[in-house]
């Protein structure tokens, strides 16, 4: 299907809902719920960008100038000085002046982690290196496919239980809904460059929820096509005969799997999707209202002396901004797939296989420029850019790149899921809370760290949401915990630095 956005149909827009005993992604009893953090402290909603193809933090986020230094015994010229001979050529090419690096915080080796030239975007705003909080992630998954789904859900590829955070947030939003609204909370915006095998659409996966919880996937792309799309106008002044058609069939498919004498449904619950993709197709001049062909236009991109007539990750932080912002319907999630303003030599924005210092620091610089124009300065008050009282940012990738050179290729880097970092910007994450959870070692790989499903169970904690539900999380899904209540406040202390 062409179009700037084009959409899948099977998380479009709520309506069906089933009898729950109580709203979910509420806390099981008072003294869980009195771990989940209130209104006024957690994120009211979550921006993810997800860093397609595999961040590498020592240019970036990471960088301990101790580390990798000609005259190291065992690790010379890696991390930082992996590519020094032609940091000048590169960071001048982006206009980014020295000092290169900035000292950000302390790690958990008592080592200062500096930031790198490539974040000068960020570094350029103190407002949000004050409410920044990097958490140190190690796995031992190296292909893409395997790397990408564990880094979007928490779940291992195959898991029943794999669904994205949009899912659990839209889940948890239409629960409490009381004002009949027809449009979603939760969205996924794809780039046009996806590589189909790499399971990026973990993002969108709904495991054990219902299937009215599934997020609304766009594709961006130079073209938009989305509104002619939603306005259906292929049905001509036929529109209303169809849809009653349509609820007739769907109504006496229901009725074959409903008893009298149970009083409800007793069998293949799976209709409640079906019927609920029908009122999909029923509300989506709703949705076209919501994107309007001005929202979704095409945008080009140019930095470090490259530019695109496409820039799909320019395009996809725009569309997201408003749906968060949007005055009447705002979102609750939205997940932002970062392919690049021109994708990296193994495709994604960073898989950088070959030109790893090129292709990161253009890609990256890209990202963080479109990002902070749609973040609020101190004072600016806009409100269709993003307020980080508000929204959560949380900037997440499949691993890390390797600290030292790949093999046979001079200026690229391999998959390193054994050191590297998310990052998670404002929400609960205030001035007390910014710094660095865990530590990054000598030889590139974590000494302390999060795991993928710990810092997807917190996002979750961060939104107000009890992360260990049948839907969600086991408690033996995180290390060295039995008890729920012990596993959230963990969550809350040391991963969102929220202590009691």
């Amino acid at each position: 299907m062409k179009g700037a956005a084009a959409l899948g149909l099977g998380g479009l827009l709520p309506g069906s809902r089933r009898a729950w005993a109580s709203a979910w992604g509420g806390a099981p009893d008072a003294t869980a719920a009195g771990l989940l953090l209130g209104e006024g402290v957690r994120a009211e909603s979550v921006l993810e960008v997800f860093l397609y193809g595999g961040l590498g933090p020592f240019e970036s986020f990471y960088v301990v100038e101790d580390y990798g230094m000609e005259t190291d015994p065992d690790y010379a010229n890696e991390q930082w000085y992996l590519f020094e001979r032609t940091h000048n050529l590169q960071f001048n090419q982006c206009h980014l002046s020295e000092p290169f690096l900035q000292p950000f915080a302390t790690d958990a080796l008592g080592k200062t982690v500096n930031l790198g030239p490539i974040v000068a975007p960020l570094r350029d705003r103190p407002d949000i290196l004050a409410r920044m909080r990097i958490l140190v992630q190690r796995h031992d998954l190296e292909p893409h496919e395997a790397a990408i789904p564990v880094a979007l859900s928490g779940q291992r590829l195959g898991s029943s239980r794999m669904c994205g955070v949009g899912a659990s947030a839209q889940h948890y939003a239409m629960d409490r809904d009381v004002t009949g609204r027809v449009v979603p909370y939760s969205y996924v915006l794809y780039p046009d460059t996806e590589i189909s095998t790499d399971n990026l659409r973990a993002a969108s996966s709904v495991g054990l929820h219902p299937g009215s919880a599934r997020p609304l996937d766009l594709r961006i792309t130079a073209e938009s096509y989305l509104p002619d799309q939603l306005a259906r106008s292929v049905l001509g002044d036929r529109r209303e005969q169809y849809d009653a058609l349509v609820a007739h069939y769907v109504a006496r498919e229901q009725a074959r799997y409903t008893s009298g004498l149970a009083g409800g449904q007793v069998r293949s619950r799976g209709l409640d999707d079906h019927a609920f993709a029908t009122r999909v197709l029923q509300n989506a001049d709703q949705l076209a209202g919501l994107l309007p062909a001005d929202v979704l236009a095409n945008q080009s991109g140019k930095v470090c002396g490259d530019k695109s007539d496409t820039d799909t990750t320019k395009m996809g932080l725009t569309i997201a901004a408003h749906l968060l912002t949007h005055p009447d319907t705002p979102a609750k999630h939205v997940t932002v797939v970062d392919g690049g303003l021109i994708p990296a030599s193994g495709g994604g924005g960073y898989d950088t296989h070959s030109q790893h210092l090129p292709d990161t620091s253009r890609n990256l610089v890209s990202m963080l420029e479109s990002l902070v124009s749609v973040i609020n300065e101190p004072g600016e008050g806009d409100p269709a850019k993003i307020d980080l009282d508000k929204t959560m940012i949380v900037l997440n990738t499949e691993f890390g790149r390797t600290p030292f050179v790949q093999a046979g290729t001079g200026d690229g880097t391999n998959h390193h899921p054994y050191g590297y970092v998310t990052v998670l910007i404002g929400g609960p994450v205030n001035s007390d809370q910014a710094g660095i959870v865990g530590a990054i070692g000598p030889d590139g790989w974590a000494d302390r760290y999060v795991t993928p499903v710990e810092s997807r169970a917190a996002v979750l904690a961060a939104m107000g949401i009890y992360p260990f539900s049948q839907e969600g999380f086991a408690i033996g899904d995180l290390r060295g915990f039995a008890d729920e209540k012990d596993g959230l406040a963990w969550l809350n202390e040391i991963v969102l630095g929220r202590k009691a």
